[in-house]
């Protein structure tokens, strides 16, 4: 009899370890899988480069991108100072919305231009911190935003290439 309570018992603390182990290995694979899918949503919510030879009003410039509705949604949020050449908003179809500057910390102008890359409507927006929030509409459609500096004198007329506009047009999500 002592035999078997000490088998039992030998079993129980055995069967009791690898609970343990196995619960502590899924643990761990479930934290991995969390932060893989954490790094794929950064990198999808992350603006992009835009490509070398997109033009403001015929000069070259490089704003970053936002091309998916991750990107879109945090635009320039929280940046103490926006980019050189601001950020474009490319949308895969023609739309309305609007824009609004929710935890935007620095004043910006944002230019609306058509799938040609003529510009619609032009806009003066300033920082809001707290709710509710201004939200600024051109009042046409559009297929692309660039907000620049406040700042920034550019005249923000014609976007182009059109080959390249297009491309980008495609691309967006």
């Amino acid at each position: 009899m002592l035999g078997h309570l000490t088998h039992t018992r030998h079993t129980s603390v055995a069967y009791r370890l690898r609970v343990h182990l196995l619960r502590g290995l899924g643990a761990i694979g479930l934290f991995v899988v969390l932060l893989a899918t954490a790094s794929v949503a950064c990198a999808e919510s992350t603006p992009t480069a835009a490509p070398a030879s997109l033009r403001l009003d015929g000069v070259l410039f490089s704003p970053e991108l936002a091309m998916t509705p991750d990107q879109r949604g945090v635009g320039l949020m929280n940046r103490r100072r926006a980019p050189k050449d601001g950020m474009l908003f490319v949308f895969p179809r023609d739309t309305t919305g609007g824009f609004w500057m929710q935890n935007t910390l620095v004043p910006l102008t944002i230019a609306f231009f058509n799938a040609d890359g003529k510009r619609v409507r032009k806009l003066s927006m300033t920082p809001c911190r707290a709710d509710p929030c201004r939200v600024y509409y051109p009042g046409r459609r559009y297929r692309f935003a660039l907000e620049l500096r406040a700042t920034d004198t550019r005249k923000a007329a014609k976007l182009g290439p059109l080959r390249q506009l297009r491309r980008l047009a495609r691309t967006a999500t």
